[in-house]
């Protein structure tokens, strides 16, 4: 074999070497790294406050998994997030829910949690706000103070909407600017507003406001929507709905009230223009709710979680993903719920293959968690000035949460305000306001966005906040009062 030839072979052999060598890098990173990570022994697990299925959310993935969890027969508890329900809530009418003509997102999937509750699903009104994967069972902790061991996971936490970050967006938040048309519509009667978007969730906005606006503008940044051709036929029957393509918004005006005006400008053509609005509902898409995994587990290019080829595995054994969280195609309720009903059969049989069955689930039994108790405090509910003004002696720092039953995002928020409401009694009085019964005590304060909260000290307005918030994020967001 002559120099040149055995060059040829060695050269061939580095690169055959150094191939191997990447593949199994990438193993390691990727689905072959659960593999090697931990031993899977159900029957040898220690300590207490576990849970062979845990649901992170509580959309239409986290219900059908724990449809299918409960209906096991193994203990499954869903730690319902922020948003109880996910996205559906904040829907009007679904069309297109496989059984159901027509339904409400909110009763749809006020429907789902009956039948996973009939059927054995736990629930705990929480959030996880830190999973730990280095170790099996995996450690969840929510806000609250509670830890779970899970030996098994199921990542259904979402998608959370996108903002434009544009000037004026942040400042009128909450007095004009907003996501959600089923809270905010009836704010708006006789307004001029605008949704941004090209979906069907930008028409499903229109639609919602139809009722309520003078005049609704859908901007559309590109030259055509990427709704259904059913979607855009609807805007057809109202001649108060109307669309701007190559639109994009720059810049939110407004004054102490809120909203007044808009500046936008033609993409393709440059031309600015400044659009008297009261009103901005942005409906431009979500992005995963992937932060709290992404240092255990894989994400695709898109920044979705990674899930094996027909399965609901994700890159780690024992973890699964269902719903917007892994989705970035699709994003169907009926796909959702598709999923995370595969995400509970590949949960069962992991827990099965590796020793869960009725026998070890009995020893086990006096070790699942079971710490769902939350106190609360029930709150005055006010409906004129006067009530106010006597509610205004009995503390120095009052709080007014103003909702109404039809806000999704308000009714999550009455339990989290009732919570801390109990923790604070001593120092804070609350009290609720339900804007869809009376609205004088809304048009004095300016109210014109829901959820809201007005914090009053010794009489004077000292505080305002529009935005869904954790029992975790209210009890900091009242501590800066409290002396």
């Amino acid at each position: 074999m002559n120099k040149n030839i055995r060059l040829t072979f060695l050269g061939l052999f580095i690169l055959a070497c150094v191939g191997a060598s990447f593949y199994m890098y990438k193993s390691f990173l990727g689905k072959d790294k659960k593999q090697a990570a931990f031993t899977y022994e159900v029957d040898r697990v220690v300590g207490n406050n576990i849970v062979p299925i845990a649901i992170i959310g509580s959309g239409c993935a986290g219900l059908s998994s724990a449809i299918y969890g409960a209906r096991a027969n193994i203990k499954t508890v869903v730690i319902t997030g922020p948003k109880p329900g996910g996205a559906l809530t904040e829907t009007t009418w679904v069309e297109n829910w496989p059984g159901d003509k027509k339904i409400l997102g909110p009763t749809l999937m006020e429907n789902m949690r009956k039948q996973a509750e009939s059927l054995g699903a736990e629930f705990l009104s929480d959030t996880i706000v830190k999973a730990d994967f280095s170790k099996w069972p995996y450690l969840l902790e929510t806000e609250g103070g509670k830890k779970l061991n899970a030996l098994s996971v199921i990542i259904a936490t979402g998608a959370t909407p996108r903002t434009l970050s544009i000037p004026g967006e942040k400042e009128y938040w909450g007095k004009g600017v907003t996501t959600c048309a089923v809270c905010d519509a009836a704010f708006h009667k006789g307004n001029d507003v605008v949704v941004i978007g090209g979906g069907d969730s930008a028409i499903e906005e229109a639609l919602q406001l139809a009722g309520y606006a003078k005049s609704i503008k859908i901007l559309v940044r590109k030259e055509s929507m990427r709704a259904a051709p059913s979607m855009k036929d609807k805007l057809n029957y109202y001649d108060h709905i109307s669309v701007l393509y190559n639109t994009e918004v720059e810049k939110i005006n407004g004054d102490d009230r809120g909203v007044t005006s808009i500046d936008i400008v033609n993409n393709k053509s440059g031309q600015s223009q400044n659009l008297a609005v009261k009103g901005v509902f942005l409906a431009i898409g979500r992005d995963p709710n992937v932060s709290m995994f992404k240092q255990y587990i894989k994400l695709d290019d898109q920044g979705y979680v990674w899930t094996n080829d027909g399965t609901q595995e994700t890159s780690l054994a024992g973890v699964y993903a269902a719903g917007d969280v892994e989705d970035y195609r699709y994003k169907q309720a009926g796909v959702s719920a598709g999923d995370g009903i595969k995400g509970a059969l590949d949960a069962i049989e992991f827990l099965r293959h590796h020793g869960f069955n009725t026998t070890v689930a009995k020893k086990m039994e006096s070790r699942y968690f079971d710490d769902f108790d939350l106190k609360r405090l029930e709150i005055k509910l006010l409906s004129n000035k006067e009530e106010f003004e006597k509610l205004q002696k009995t503390k120095s720092i009052v709080v007014l949460d103003f909702f109404a039953p039809y806000c999704p995002s308000c009714m999550h928020m009455l339990p989290v305000v009732e919570t801390v409401a109990h923790h604070l009694q001593d120092k804070v009085v609350f009290a609720k306001v339900d804007t869809s019964q009376s609205t004088e005590l809304a048009e004095q304060f300016h109210v014109t966005s829901i959820p809201c909260l007005l914090v009053f000290k010794d009489g004077q307005l000292i505080a305002r906040n529009h935005q869904a918030m954790s029992r975790k994020q209210l009890m900091e967001f009242m501590n800066q009062f409290i002396q």
